[in-house]
């Protein structure tokens, strides 16, 4: 397997596990604003991130 493609895809692992984690942090009940917020920006910036990681690994497959 390509080391690029290696690398993508424990990223894309690591940011999936990121949002369940987040996810289930908002569920619970000992929640301030702020951390409410700071969860669901980083949800957020999580799903950025995790498209950006699909689309490069669709460019390395349609390149192959």
């Amino acid at each position: 397997m390509n080391q690029d493609i290696k690398s993508l895809i424990d990223a894309k692992l690591q940011w999936e596990s990121d949002i369940k984690m987040y996810q289930e942090f908002l569920k619970g009940d000992a929640q301030t604003y702020e951390g409410r917020y700071g969860a669901k920006e980083y949800i957020d910036m999580a799903n950025n991130r995790l498209n950006d990681i699909n689309q490069k690994l669709e460019k390395i497959q349609n390149e192959s």
